[in-house]
């Protein structure tokens, strides 16, 4: 019986009830959610909505600031299916921007994430799942404020960095297959493929990076209490960049990664994650500064503290590991901490507010005299409209972003967007069981 329960446990990682669990190695983020909160399963369904934008710094650049404002078309898809052998979750927004003055961004934008999830047997488990965006730029205001429970996940492209307002790509498809030994054993290997690339425009002066990677891991996950798992994580990342707009650079990097990881639930409402471990970093190709970059070993760490209740949920996570540089780099150091809330107010509102503070620096891996720091935030206030998935919203988010050493400055920017939307949602479409 409880070699049984340990595989359906493991399928709810990917989509977890209010008050799951989130575990350090998973591919795929949690969702922060209330104390026995529990969102709709076997249906499929569809919303649509229009938006207002106001976006000052359309562009992404202080050097050419661009004011504006812009109507959004918004839809939303939605499939979930639950059964004891099958979990499937997909959520696809497309949305098109139609901007008062400045219509050279006038384009229809994307947006998906697919996780999927099978019991092959009684003890064997295999995953699918991927998360992609094709966008200028990025609008947090305009596609709601994400908040996520747990740690940061250990192969994921950098998200901390900002580049200047281009026609952008980036796509993290991964496979994992699991084998459950016991109701305390697990062994799981993975694979992703990591993909960033910026339109041919970033020819134009923009020094940016491509980025297309492959990474593989293997993990160990030993359930010491009810409440407690320890975890080892073997990961090895390829990575090549090719550099754009007189960047002529193409650079190789391989980071072999030993994570070792505990994660508890400390009360009913309370779970916290730790990890840590050496990183080694191989570069293969030219430096900035022309010169080849010797191997570099770097510790990496942090941890998450996440408390869910019926009308809170608060998650507080920080990370130092070497990850790529948004673009902006090949390699750096990335150092941040991040925060997520949920509030249940008054009158059936809700209230989502998020924020991160991260330094990139590749000075320390000798790949270049250049470092970034950047702040974000975000606050969304949402209220239902009769029925179900049916919302008014109304949302505000923040970005500030400095480069010091050889950057040029049109990479220092700071913007500010607010979105006013309306969002409904048709008959849902429920799954026979």
């Amino acid at each position: 019986m409880l070699v049984v329960l340990l595989p359906i446990g493991l399928m709810a990682q990917g989509a977890p009830a209010g008050g799951e669990m989130a575990v350090y190695g998973s591919a795929v983020a949690t969702p922060l959610m209330f104390q026995n909160e529990v969102r709709p399963t076997n249906e499929m369904s569809f919303r649509l909505g229009i938006s207002a934008l106001d976006d000052d710094n359309v562009l992404g650049s202080n050097n050419a600031r661009i004011t504006d404002e812009a109507l959004s078309i918004n839809s939303q898809l939605d499939v979930s299916r639950k059964t004891p052998n099958v979990m499937i979750d997909f959520n696809y927004q497309p949305f098109y921007l139609l901007y008062r003055q400045y219509d050279q961004l006038d384009r229809l934008n994307h947006a998906g994430t697919l996780n999927m999830k099978f019991r092959l047997g009684s003890h064997i488990l295999l995953g699918l799942h991927d998360a992609l965006s094709y966008q200028n730029g990025v609008y947090p205001a305009l596609t709601g404020q994400q908040n996520v429970a747990g740690a940061p996940l250990p192969s994921a492209l950098n998200t901390f960095l900002y580049s200047p307002t281009l026609r952008s790509l980036s796509n993290t498809p991964g496979l994992d297959l699991t084998f459950v030994k016991s109701s305390r054993t697990s062994l799981t290997l993975s694979g992703n493929f990591l993909q960033r690339k910026f339109s041919a425009q970033a020819g134009a002066g923009q020094p940016l990076y491509n980025d297309t990677g492959l990474s593989g891991g293997l993990q160990y996950q030993y359930r010491m209490t009810i409440h407690t798992t320890f975890g080892l994580l073997l990961q090895y990342q390829d990575s090549t960049y090719e550099g754009l707009g007189g960047l002529l650079i193409r650079q190789r990097s391989q980071v072999a990664s030993t994570i070792v990881s505990v994660d508890s639930r400390l009360s009913p409402t309370v779970s916290v994650s730790v990890f840590g471990g050496p990183q080694y970093l191989k570069t293969l190709g030219q430096t900035l500064s022309g010169n080849i970059a010797p191997g570099r070993v770097a510790g990496s760490g942090g941890g998450s503290i996440t408390k869910e209740v019926r009308s809170t949920a608060v998650n507080l996570a920080v990370q130092r590991a070497i990850t790529d540089g948004g673009g902006i780099f090949t390699s750096v150091v990335n150092t941040n901490v991040s925060f997520g809330i949920r509030r249940r107010l008054v009158g059936r509102w809700q209230a989502s507010w998020n924020g991160s503070l991260a330094a990139e620096d590749a000075t320390l891996l000798q790949l270049g005299n250049g470092k970034a720091d950047t702040a974000s935030s975000g606050v969304d206030f949402t209220r239902p409209l009769g029925r179900e998935g049916t919302n008014f919203r109304i949302s505000y988010s923040t970005i500030h972003q400095i480069t010091k050493g050889n950057l040029p400055s049109l990479l220092n920017f700071d913007r500010n967007q607010v979105t006013i939307a309306f969002e409904y949602q048709l008959k849902a479409i429920p799954f026979g069981r």
